[in-house]
């Protein structure tokens, strides 16, 4: 759940409401679920990949796997254990958030802003280039005005 002010200002593509966010845009991690150890199941494993030798002969890889649901991630994004384990917890976390909160999870707030920040950009754009487009035409018809007032004005009256 988003928590701002939240006004419908102008027709969308995708709705007949846009959302506009006017105060700041929070994001709702209350319902973020948490980790606890007696629910893990952590495995060390040997990596792959680039590296050389070392990679391959080093137990490094951490295995991660939420005994409830079953979900698990594998880690080898550095040479650190340590680093590794903080890296799989947090993406653990992620992961356990999207399956268990879908559309209120943290990823999918964020999503949805920068969708809504998207269109609103893409809109202001092309007003901005419609603006151009409307002055230019305008000016072009003055234009042809001005030619055809001054061929007037060169033509010898009857008088």
């Amino acid at each position: 759940m988003i928590s701002s002010v939240i006004t419908i200002n102008r027709i969308s593509s995708v709705s007949s409401f846009a959302i506009r966010f006017k105060s700041s845009k929070k994001i709702d991690r209350s319902s973020v679920p948490r980790l606890y150890e007696d629910e893990l199941e952590e495995k060390f494993t040997k990596g792959s990949g680039p590296g050389g030798q070392n990679v391959n002969k080093i137990t490094n890889a951490v295995f991660l796997k939420h005994e409830p649901t079953g979900l698990w991630v594998k880690c080898h994004e550095t040479r650190s254990v340590e680093q590794n384990r903080k890296l799989a917890r947090k993406l653990l976390i992620n992961k356990l958030d999207n399956f268990v909160n879908g559309e209120q999870s943290v990823d999918n707030q964020l999503k949805m802003i920068n969708k809504v920040n998207f269109d609103k950009n893409k809109e202001k754009t092309r007003l901005k280039y419609e603006a151009k487009r409307l002055e230019k035409q305008s000016l072009t018809i003055s234009d042809q005005d001005n030619v055809e007032n001054n061929e007037n004005d060169d033509k010898p009256s009857d008088s």
